[in-house]
C-alpha cells in the first residue's frame, strides 16, 4: 500500500522505493509474513492512540471491530498502556479479542453499544457512520474520539495545510460530526496515518518483547491476489488477510 501523502492506493509489487527514515528492522522473532502484517495497523493504532489520544494507565476505551486488522492490534496496545478496553465484536470473532485483552465484549449483532458503556475517555473508530456518530453518546466531558473511517474535518484539512477550499469543504462534510462534538463536550479527530520508522521501532520493541501479537487470518498467494481482496471486502477476516510473493 503507497501511503505516501501524495499518493494513495494499493498495489502489489516484489519492490518499492521508499524513505529510510520510514522503516524499521523486521523483529527477529517475527516470519515476513508476520512483520509484513504490522506496519499498516501497529503505525494507524500508536497514532490513535498514543499520538492523538494520549492514552493514560487506568482510562476506558472503546475499540470498534476488535476482531479486524486494526482491531486486533489496537486493543493489545490500549492494553499495553493500561487501559481498560471495550470492543465490538461478533461471536465468531469473541474468544479472539477476549485472549488478546478486551475486558469486555459487546456483540454488535444484538447489543447496543451506546446503552452498556458511559463514561469512556475514548473511542478508536473503523466504521464511521451510524457508529461513529452513536459513540459521541459514550464519552465524558473532553473525552477523545479518533476515526480513520469518518470525514476528514477542519482540524485535519487545516493540520495538512489543505488550502482554504479544502478546509472550507472538510468543514461542510464535517458538520454533523462538528456539532457532535459540541454537544457532547468531546473532540474528533480524523486520521490519515503517517509513516514512521521511529514508531515502527517502538512497535518492533514491544513484539520482541512479547507484548503484542501478530494476528493472520489468511494468508493468499500472490497469484490468489483477487480472491484476497474479495475475502477482505466480505468483512469476515479475523486480524490481517497476507498475500505471499513467493
Amino acid at each position: 500500500m503507497n501511503i505516501s501523502p501524495k499518493a494513495i492506493g494499493f498495489s502489489f509489487a516484489e519492490y518499492i522505493s521508499i524513505h529510510e527514515d520510514d522503516i524499521a528492522l523486521k523483529p527477529k522473532k517475527l516470519s515476513f509474513e508476520e512483520a509484513a502484517s504490522i506496519p499498516l495497523v501497529g503505525l494507524t493504532s500508536y497514532q490513535a492512540l498514543h499520538d492523538i489520544m494520549q492514552l493514560q494507565k487506568g482510562q476506558k476505551i472503546l475499540i470498534h471491530a476488535g476482531s479486524g486488522g486494526v482491531g486486533t492490534f489496537a486493543i493489545q496496545l490500549a492494553k499495553v498502556m493500561g487501559a481498560t478496553v471495550a470492543t465490538t465484536a461478533s461471536e465468531a470473532g469473541a474468544n479472539l479479542v477476549t485472549s488478546l485483552g478486551a475486558d469486555k465484549v459487546i456483540n454488535y449483532k444484538k447489543e447496543s453499544f451506546e446503552a452498556i458503556l458511559k463514561n469512556y475517555d475514548a473511542v478508536f473508530d473503523t466504521l464511521g457512520g451510524k457508529t461513529l456518530e452513536k459513540s459521541f453518546e459514550i464519552i465524558k466531558n473532553g473525552g477523545k474520539i479518533v476515526s480513520v473511517s469518518g470525514w476528514p474535518n477542519a482540524r485535519f484539512a487545516k493540520e495538512y495545510g489543505s488550502g482554504f477550499y479544502k478546509t472550507l469543504l472538510f468543514s461542510a462534510a464535517s458538520h454533523k460530526l462538528t456539532s457532535l462534538e459540541k454537544k457532547y463536550h468531546a473532540q474528533y479527530s480524523f486520521l490519515f496515518m503517517k509513516p514512521s520508522g521511529e514508531q515502527l521501532r517502538i512497535i518492533a520493541d514491544l513484539i520482541e518483547a512479547g507484548k503484542i501479537k501478530p494476528v493472520i487470518d489468511r494468508t493468499f498467494s500472490f497469484e490468489d491476489a483477487q480472491k484476497a481482496m474479495e475475502y477482505a471486502e466480505s468483512g469476515r477476516a479475523k486480524g490481517k488477510i497476507i498475500v505471499k510473493m513467493k
